[in-house]
């Protein structure tokens, strides 16, 4: 954890300032629309869409699952599965398998209603190694995860951080881009509300490589929060009038213990 002070304390003031946020959840206060949350991840899967529909403001955010949904899932190499429901707006597949630079086609019929997305799979950036830090704010230091990972050069790379400790997924959304890091040696600590790391936890992290839409889906959710306006709807990139998103993409996971 020591191998790397100085360029840690120099990232701490670039973090603050940085495009990766936690956030929460909040969808605009509308009730009933349809909302899909689909995946699809590198390799055999299985792969899952989860359709359900929004609640009202006040309400909790446990949305009612989509009975009886038609979903589809199929790739540019003519390739195609009609989705199994699996119970509670869960659909899965059993044999469509997720490729690099493979592009995916998702549509989704509820009640006489079809909404359509299309996503390509990036290239894999691996994640190097997770590191734990202090770093000073509010008067005290906060102990946080550091991935490490080397962005690739000269194209535009995107990402999704999701963070377990002790197993548990944290709340909150985490992403960022190589905007002003393109081809560097990336330090990038996950600043997230309410994480209290103590020694001996066990801490996964995983670096989803997403596309520009899917980010812009989460960027905007970000946007939301600090807009004291009403908020709008996040950015979708899934066409027909439903919230949510489809997002394709590879992963690389990493896994440390606080010392």
């Amino acid at each position: 954890m020591k191998q790397f002070p100085s360029i840690l304390a120099a990232v701490a003031i670039m973090a603050i300032t940085a495009c990766t946020k936690e956030i929460d959840l909040d969808l605009k206060n509308e009730s009933n629309k349809v909302v899909i949350e689909a995946t699809l991840n590198e390799g055999a899967g299985p792969q899952t869409v989860r359709v359900t529909r929004s609640v009202g403001f006040g309400e909790t955010n446990d949305f009612p699952g989509v009975d009886h949904a038609v979903v589809n899932l199929s790739d540019d190499q003519g390739n195609s599965e009609l989705l199994t429901e699996n119970g509670n707006g869960n659909y899965v597949t059993s044999i469509l398998q997720g490729v690099q630079q493979r592009t995916y086609h998702m549509s989704v019929q509820v009640d006489g209603t079809t909404y359509t997305a299309d996503c390509a799979m990036p290239v894999s950036v691996s994640l190097d190694t997770l590191l734990v830090d202090s770093f000073p704010g509010f008067g005290m230091y906060t102990r946080t995860i550091v991935p490490v990972y080397h962005d690739p050069a000269g194209q535009a790379n995107y990402y999704r951080f999701i963070v377990r400790v002790n197993g548990e997924k944290l709340a909150g959304i985490n992403v960022d881009n190589d905007r002003f890091t393109d081809g560097n040696f990336v330090l990038q600590p996950l600043f997230v509300d309410g994480l209290e790391l103590e020694s001996g936890d066990v801490v996964e992290v995983t670096m989803q490589s997403i596309t520009p839409a899917v980010y812009d889906y989460f960027f905007s959710m970000m946007q939301n929060t600090t807009n004291a306006a009403t908020p709008a709807d996040p950015t979708s990139n899934i066409n027909g009038g439903a919230l949510g998103y489809f997002s394709v993409h590879t992963a690389s996971t990493k896994t440390v213990v606080v010392p």
